[in-house]
């Protein structure tokens, strides 16, 4: 019984441990974000080239898509900024001497309400972009992007 809850603890402790290095990932030295992995830049060469491509979007399309990225990336900075100081804030309570769950849970709840604007500011570009898209662009990228459907 005793290996059995040892077992479990350090389980709990692995996954929790594996959550912090994902709220952490994507972070360079310093704590500084250090953009996309290697070919998912936006750009002529990044992930929107390479949609375009398969996509077949003509200049208007791209042109129109990348409005929709400029509007909205305008509206979501706040709240990248908001994440990025809500992760610094909560290493500096992983490192304090005295855990503090209080603060911990308020800044947890601030993440969530901030997380949740962010996916509706992705669901709405995804949306806009469908409209933008042609019936046939539109079952093409849901054949290649099943696992997102």
């Amino acid at each position: 019984m005793n290996k059995k809850m040892i077992v479990m603890a350090l389980l709990a402790a692995t996954i929790i441990g594996g959550g912090t290095g994902a709220v952490l990932a994507g972070h360079g030295p310093g704590g500084e974000f250090s953009g996309p992995p290697p070919g998912m830049e936006m750009g002529p060469g990044g992930f929107e080239g390479r949609m375009a491509k398969i996509l077949k979007l003509t200049e208007t399309q791209q042109n129109q898509i990348k409005a929709v990225f400029d509007t909205e990336h305008d509206l979501v900075k706040p709240f990248f900024d908001k994440m990025h100081e809500s992760r610094k804030q909560l290493m500096s309570l992983t490192d304090a001497s005295v855990f503090d769950e209080e603060a911990v849970r308020i800044i947890a709840n601030e993440q969530a309400t901030t997380e949740a604007e962010l996916i509706v500011s992705r669901t709405r570009v995804q949306n806009k972009i469908n409209g933008l898209l042609t019936q046939a662009q539109r079952e093409l990228l849901k054949n290649i992007r099943p696992e997102f459907r």
